[in-house]
Protein backbone atom coordinates (compact mmCIF):
# COMPACT_ATOMS: atom_id res chain seq x y z
CA UNK A 1 0.00 0.00 0.00
CA UNK A 2 0.81 3.53 -1.48
CA UNK A 3 0.00 6.49 1.30
CA UNK A 4 0.79 10.27 0.17
CA UNK A 5 0.30 13.12 1.63
CA UNK A 6 -0.22 16.26 -0.57
CA UNK A 7 -1.07 19.86 0.98
CA UNK A 8 -3.25 22.21 -0.08
CA UNK A 9 -2.45 25.88 -2.76
CA UNK A 10 -3.43 29.43 -1.79
CA UNK A 11 -3.74 31.10 -4.86
CA UNK A 12 -3.20 35.24 -4.16
CA UNK A 13 -3.52 36.45 -7.13
CA UNK A 14 -4.30 35.17 -10.83
CA UNK A 15 -4.91 35.21 -14.08
CA UNK A 16 -7.52 33.24 -16.19
CA UNK A 17 -5.85 31.20 -19.17
CA UNK A 18 -8.43 28.39 -20.10
CA UNK A 19 -9.50 28.78 -23.95
CA UNK A 20 -6.31 26.28 -25.50
CA UNK A 21 -7.72 23.52 -27.05
CA UNK A 22 -5.37 20.89 -24.96
CA UNK A 23 -6.00 20.99 -21.09
CA UNK A 24 -2.41 20.95 -20.83
CA UNK A 25 -2.43 24.14 -22.44
CA UNK A 26 -5.25 25.41 -20.04
CA UNK A 27 -4.29 27.29 -16.70
CA UNK A 28 -3.25 30.59 -15.13
CA UNK A 29 -0.17 33.07 -14.27
CA UNK A 30 -0.35 34.16 -10.76
CA UNK A 31 1.06 33.66 -7.35
CA UNK A 32 0.48 31.62 -4.03
CA UNK A 33 1.99 29.34 -1.54
CA UNK A 34 1.53 25.75 -0.80
CA UNK A 35 0.58 24.34 2.77
CA UNK A 36 1.09 21.40 5.25
CA UNK A 37 -2.23 20.39 5.51
CA UNK A 38 -4.39 19.36 2.67
CA UNK A 39 -5.28 15.87 1.68
CA UNK A 40 -3.85 11.85 2.31
CA UNK A 41 -4.03 9.07 0.32
CA UNK A 42 -3.64 5.35 0.52
CA UNK A 43 -3.82 3.44 -2.77
CA UNK A 44 -3.84 -0.41 -2.25
CA UNK A 45 -4.23 -2.85 -5.13
CA UNK A 46 -6.78 -5.28 -4.67
CA UNK A 47 -6.38 -7.95 -7.11
CA UNK A 48 -7.09 -8.45 -10.66
CA UNK A 49 -10.18 -9.20 -12.91
CA UNK A 50 -10.47 -11.94 -14.92
CA UNK A 51 -9.39 -12.02 -18.62
CA UNK A 52 -12.57 -12.54 -20.97
CA UNK A 53 -10.29 -15.13 -22.93
CA UNK A 54 -6.95 -16.20 -22.20
CA UNK A 55 -4.09 -15.83 -24.54
CA UNK A 56 -3.55 -18.73 -26.83
CA UNK A 57 -0.44 -20.23 -28.64
CA UNK A 58 -0.58 -20.36 -32.57
CA UNK A 59 1.87 -22.50 -34.56
CA UNK A 60 4.04 -20.11 -36.85
CA UNK A 61 3.46 -17.01 -34.47
CA UNK A 62 6.89 -15.25 -33.04
CA UNK A 63 4.50 -14.41 -29.76
CA UNK A 64 1.43 -15.57 -27.96
CA UNK A 65 -2.40 -13.76 -28.50
CA UNK A 66 -2.32 -11.74 -25.58
CA UNK A 67 -5.02 -12.13 -23.13
CA UNK A 68 -8.04 -10.09 -23.59
CA UNK A 69 -8.38 -7.73 -20.11
CA UNK A 70 -11.10 -6.87 -18.45
CA UNK A 71 -10.80 -2.98 -17.06
CA UNK A 72 -10.05 -3.19 -13.12
CA UNK A 73 -12.14 -1.59 -10.58
CA UNK A 74 -11.58 1.46 -8.43
CA UNK A 75 -13.10 1.35 -4.80
CA UNK A 76 -13.25 4.99 -3.20
CA UNK A 77 -14.20 6.01 0.72
CA UNK A 78 -13.42 10.08 0.88
CA UNK A 79 -13.44 11.30 3.88
CA UNK A 80 -14.51 15.24 3.56
CA UNK A 81 -13.30 17.43 6.19
CA UNK A 82 -16.96 18.22 6.98
CA UNK A 83 -19.47 15.65 7.03
CA UNK A 84 -21.69 17.50 5.22
CA UNK A 85 -19.41 18.46 2.20
CA UNK A 86 -20.32 16.75 -1.45
CA UNK A 87 -16.76 15.82 -3.08
CA UNK A 88 -16.56 14.96 -6.68
CA UNK A 89 -15.18 11.31 -6.00
CA UNK A 90 -15.56 10.71 -9.83
CA UNK A 91 -12.24 12.47 -10.14
CA UNK A 92 -9.63 10.08 -8.29
CA UNK A 93 -11.39 6.90 -10.45
CA UNK A 94 -10.90 8.73 -14.00
CA UNK A 95 -7.41 9.80 -12.82
CA UNK A 96 -6.36 6.13 -11.91
CA UNK A 97 -8.37 5.51 -15.53
CA UNK A 98 -6.19 7.64 -16.95
CA UNK A 99 -3.04 5.58 -15.66
CA UNK A 100 -4.50 2.82 -16.97
CA UNK A 101 -5.10 4.22 -20.59
CA UNK A 102 -1.24 5.44 -20.18
CA UNK A 103 -0.18 1.91 -19.12
CA UNK A 104 1.61 3.73 -16.04
CA UNK A 105 -1.12 1.06 -14.22
CA UNK A 106 -2.14 -2.58 -15.08
CA UNK A 107 -4.95 -2.33 -16.42
CA UNK A 108 -6.41 -5.12 -15.15
CA UNK A 109 -5.87 -3.92 -11.33
CA UNK A 110 -7.95 -3.29 -8.84
CA UNK A 111 -7.94 -0.81 -6.20
CA UNK A 112 -9.04 0.57 -2.85
CA UNK A 113 -8.43 4.32 -2.53
CA UNK A 114 -8.88 6.25 0.80
CA UNK A 115 -9.24 9.72 1.28
CA UNK A 116 -8.54 11.86 3.95
CA UNK A 117 -9.26 16.03 3.40
CA UNK A 118 -8.22 18.33 5.70
CA UNK A 119 -9.43 21.54 4.95
CA UNK A 120 -12.71 22.57 3.77
CA UNK A 121 -13.92 22.08 0.46
CA UNK A 122 -14.50 25.70 -2.56
CA UNK A 123 -12.52 27.70 -0.14
CA UNK A 124 -9.63 28.31 -2.15
CA UNK A 125 -7.45 25.80 -0.31
CA UNK A 126 -7.12 23.32 -3.71
CA UNK A 127 -8.26 20.61 -2.08
CA UNK A 128 -9.32 18.92 -5.37
CA UNK A 129 -5.71 19.19 -6.52
CA UNK A 130 -4.15 18.67 -3.41
CA UNK A 131 -6.60 15.02 -3.64
CA UNK A 132 -5.73 14.55 -7.45
CA UNK A 133 -1.57 15.18 -6.66
CA UNK A 134 -1.48 12.96 -3.41
CA UNK A 135 -3.17 10.18 -5.69
CA UNK A 136 -1.13 10.62 -8.19
CA UNK A 137 2.08 10.60 -6.73
CA UNK A 138 0.42 7.41 -4.79
CA UNK A 139 0.07 6.07 -8.18
CA UNK A 140 3.74 6.08 -8.65
CA UNK A 141 4.73 4.85 -5.74
CA UNK A 142 2.96 1.98 -6.11
CA UNK A 143 3.99 1.44 -10.23
CA UNK A 144 7.12 3.07 -10.15
CA UNK A 145 6.99 3.26 -13.89
CA UNK A 146 7.57 6.69 -15.75
CA UNK A 147 8.75 9.93 -14.44
CA UNK A 148 6.98 11.45 -11.69
CA UNK A 149 6.39 14.69 -14.04
CA UNK A 150 4.05 12.83 -16.21
CA UNK A 151 1.85 11.66 -12.66
CA UNK A 152 1.62 15.39 -11.84
CA UNK A 153 0.21 16.42 -15.76
CA UNK A 154 -1.99 14.03 -15.49
CA UNK A 155 -3.65 15.33 -12.01
CA UNK A 156 -3.57 18.84 -14.17
CA UNK A 157 -5.67 17.42 -17.35
CA UNK A 158 -8.10 15.33 -14.37
CA UNK A 159 -8.37 19.17 -12.57
CA UNK A 160 -9.22 21.19 -15.98
CA UNK A 161 -11.64 18.20 -16.52
CA UNK A 162 -14.12 19.05 -13.50
CA UNK A 163 -13.33 22.91 -13.93
CA UNK A 164 -11.03 22.97 -10.74
CA UNK A 165 -8.35 25.12 -10.25
CA UNK A 166 -6.37 27.05 -12.72
CA UNK A 167 -2.80 26.70 -11.85
CA UNK A 168 -3.00 25.03 -8.38
CA UNK A 169 -1.35 21.81 -9.72
CA UNK A 170 1.43 23.63 -10.90
CA UNK A 171 1.78 25.92 -7.77
CA UNK A 172 1.85 22.27 -6.14
CA UNK A 173 4.56 20.85 -8.28
CA UNK A 174 7.43 23.76 -7.41
CA UNK A 175 5.84 23.99 -3.85
CA UNK A 176 6.85 26.97 -1.32
CA UNK A 177 6.14 30.61 -2.51
CA UNK A 178 5.30 30.42 -5.95
CA UNK A 179 4.87 32.93 -9.30
CA UNK A 180 3.63 30.49 -12.29
CA UNK A 181 4.51 32.68 -15.13
CA UNK A 182 3.48 30.61 -18.05
CA UNK A 183 -0.27 28.88 -17.78
CA UNK A 184 -0.26 25.66 -18.44
CA UNK A 185 0.33 21.93 -16.72
CA UNK A 186 3.91 20.78 -14.92
CA UNK A 187 6.77 20.48 -15.81
CA UNK A 188 5.90 22.11 -19.22
CA UNK A 189 4.54 24.42 -20.57
CA UNK A 190 3.35 25.85 -17.42
CA UNK A 191 6.41 27.47 -16.00
CA UNK A 192 6.93 28.66 -12.07
CA UNK A 193 9.39 29.39 -9.87
CA UNK A 194 9.36 29.40 -5.99
CA UNK A 195 11.50 30.04 -2.31
CA UNK A 196 11.04 28.77 0.97
CA UNK A 197 9.16 30.50 3.89
CA UNK A 198 9.31 29.01 7.02
CA UNK A 199 6.22 30.16 9.00
CA UNK A 200 3.01 28.92 10.31
CA UNK A 201 -0.11 30.73 8.70
CA UNK A 202 -3.99 30.74 9.74
CA UNK A 203 -6.41 30.30 7.38
CA UNK A 204 -9.95 31.51 7.65
CA UNK A 205 -13.10 30.74 6.38
CA UNK A 206 -16.68 31.66 6.37
CA UNK A 207 -18.95 28.35 6.88
CA UNK A 208 -22.08 27.81 4.22
CA UNK A 209 -20.36 30.73 1.90
CA UNK A 210 -17.67 28.33 -0.15
CA UNK A 211 -17.76 29.37 -4.09
CA UNK A 212 -16.70 26.82 -6.76
CA UNK A 213 -13.75 27.74 -9.18
CA UNK A 214 -15.88 27.79 -12.05
CA UNK A 215 -18.21 30.37 -10.80
CA UNK A 216 -15.86 32.69 -12.06
CA UNK A 217 -13.45 31.62 -14.59
CA UNK A 218 -16.86 31.15 -16.47
CA UNK A 219 -18.54 34.26 -16.00
CA UNK A 220 -18.40 36.95 -18.44
CA UNK A 221 -18.30 39.98 -16.59
CA UNK A 222 -15.92 38.34 -13.59
CA UNK A 223 -13.52 36.76 -16.16
CA UNK A 224 -12.03 40.21 -17.91
CA UNK A 225 -11.87 41.69 -14.47
CA UNK A 226 -9.35 38.60 -12.92
CA UNK A 227 -7.52 38.11 -15.80
CA UNK A 228 -6.69 41.99 -16.55
CA UNK A 229 -5.45 42.44 -13.22
CA UNK A 230 -3.80 39.20 -12.67
CA UNK A 231 -1.81 39.21 -15.55
CA UNK A 232 -0.49 43.34 -14.88
CA UNK A 233 0.47 41.70 -11.46
CA UNK A 234 2.31 38.89 -12.73
CA UNK A 235 4.34 40.99 -15.28
CA UNK A 236 5.40 43.42 -12.37
CA UNK A 237 6.55 40.59 -10.48
CA UNK A 238 8.46 38.38 -13.00
CA UNK A 239 10.28 41.89 -13.79
CA UNK A 240 11.86 41.03 -10.74
CA UNK A 241 14.37 38.05 -9.08
CA UNK A 242 11.73 35.34 -7.02
CA UNK A 243 12.65 35.55 -3.86
CA UNK A 244 12.23 36.39 -0.06
CA UNK A 245 13.02 39.78 -0.74
CA UNK A 246 10.04 40.20 -3.09
CA UNK A 247 7.61 39.08 -0.16
CA UNK A 248 6.85 42.69 0.32
CA UNK A 249 5.59 43.68 -3.20
CA UNK A 250 4.27 40.29 -3.44
CA UNK A 251 1.78 41.39 -0.53
CA UNK A 252 0.71 44.46 -2.03
CA UNK A 253 0.36 43.03 -5.26
CA UNK A 254 -2.24 40.59 -3.71
CA UNK A 255 -4.13 43.71 -1.99
CA UNK A 256 -4.41 45.55 -5.16
CA UNK A 257 -5.10 42.40 -7.37
CA UNK A 258 -8.28 42.28 -4.79
CA UNK A 259 -9.23 45.63 -5.66
CA UNK A 260 -8.71 45.84 -9.55
CA UNK A 261 -10.38 42.47 -9.92
CA UNK A 262 -13.28 43.65 -7.95
CA UNK A 263 -13.09 40.60 -5.53
CA UNK A 264 -13.00 42.73 -2.71
CA UNK A 265 -16.35 44.50 -3.60
CA UNK A 266 -18.64 41.22 -2.71
CA UNK A 267 -20.46 41.52 0.59
CA UNK A 268 -19.57 38.16 2.30
CA UNK A 269 -15.90 38.66 1.30
CA UNK A 270 -15.64 42.65 2.91
CA UNK A 271 -17.80 41.35 5.72
CA UNK A 272 -15.14 38.61 6.53
CA UNK A 273 -12.51 40.74 5.86
CA UNK A 274 -13.46 43.65 8.71
CA UNK A 275 -14.09 41.24 11.17
CA UNK A 276 -10.54 39.65 10.69
CA UNK A 277 -9.04 43.05 11.12
CA UNK A 278 -10.57 43.73 13.92
CA UNK A 279 -9.58 40.35 15.58
CA UNK A 280 -6.30 41.61 14.63
CA UNK A 281 -6.62 44.92 15.75
CA UNK A 282 -8.00 43.80 18.90
CA UNK A 283 -4.64 42.01 19.65
CA UNK A 284 -2.61 43.98 18.79
CA UNK A 285 -1.31 42.43 16.23
CA UNK A 286 -1.83 44.78 13.13
CA UNK A 287 2.20 45.75 12.06
CA UNK A 288 3.09 42.15 12.14
CA UNK A 289 0.25 40.57 10.40
CA UNK A 290 -1.42 40.90 6.82
CA UNK A 291 -5.14 39.42 5.96
CA UNK A 292 -5.00 38.26 2.17
CA UNK A 293 -8.31 36.48 0.22
CA UNK A 294 -7.62 33.03 -0.98
CA UNK A 295 -8.77 32.67 -4.21
CA UNK A 296 -11.45 31.82 -4.78
CA UNK A 297 -13.44 31.00 -1.83
CA UNK A 298 -14.67 33.27 1.11
CA UNK A 299 -11.74 33.05 2.39
CA UNK A 300 -8.06 34.59 3.55
CA UNK A 301 -4.92 33.38 4.74
CA UNK A 302 -3.24 35.68 8.12
CA UNK A 303 0.85 36.19 6.76
CA UNK A 304 3.95 37.41 8.20
CA UNK A 305 4.32 41.41 7.50
CA UNK A 306 7.86 41.13 7.37
CA UNK A 307 9.42 37.92 5.68
CA UNK A 308 12.09 37.87 8.83
CA UNK A 309 9.46 37.87 11.42
CA UNK A 310 7.46 34.95 10.96
CA UNK A 311 4.26 34.37 13.21
CA UNK A 312 4.57 32.48 16.96
CA UNK A 313 1.87 29.81 16.76
CA UNK A 314 0.73 31.64 19.95
CA UNK A 315 -0.47 34.59 18.67
CA UNK A 316 -2.35 32.56 15.79
CA UNK A 317 -4.18 30.33 18.88
CA UNK A 318 -5.01 33.77 20.40
CA UNK A 319 -6.29 34.91 16.48
CA UNK A 320 -8.29 31.57 16.08
CA UNK A 321 -9.92 31.45 19.05
CA UNK A 322 -11.33 35.23 18.91
CA UNK A 323 -12.24 34.56 15.62
CA UNK A 324 -14.26 31.33 16.73
CA UNK A 325 -16.31 33.83 19.10
CA UNK A 326 -17.33 35.79 15.77
CA UNK A 327 -18.17 32.13 14.13
CA UNK A 328 -15.38 32.63 11.73
CA UNK A 329 -13.77 29.31 10.99
CA UNK A 330 -9.83 29.17 11.20
CA UNK A 331 -7.04 26.74 11.24
CA UNK A 332 -3.38 26.93 11.58
CA UNK A 333 -0.84 25.61 9.27
CA UNK A 334 2.42 25.59 7.56
CA UNK A 335 3.53 26.95 4.11
CA UNK A 336 5.21 23.96 2.82
CA UNK A 337 8.90 23.80 1.20
CA UNK A 338 9.81 23.45 -2.38
CA UNK A 339 9.84 20.28 -4.10
CA UNK A 340 13.05 18.89 -5.19
CA UNK A 341 11.83 17.18 -8.80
Amino acid sequence: MATVRVGGHITLLFSIHDDALLPRNQGSRGAGLSLEKGVRVSLRETGRTTAIEEGQEMAGWDQDIPSVQVKGETTLNVHPFDDGEDHNKAMYSDLIDEFRQARLLPFDANYSVEVEIELPLSQGFGMSAAGLCALALACYETSKIGTIPQYFRAAHHIERRYSGGLGDVLGLYVGGVELRTHPGSPPSPGVARSFDLDTPVLLVWQSGESKHTSEYINHPEWKPNITRAGDDAVDRLAAQEWSPSIWNELLQESQSFGRTSKMLEEPTRQSMLKAVQSAINELDLQARTRARLCMLGTSCVLLPAKINQPFDEEDLRNLSERLQSMELESLITRIAPRRAF
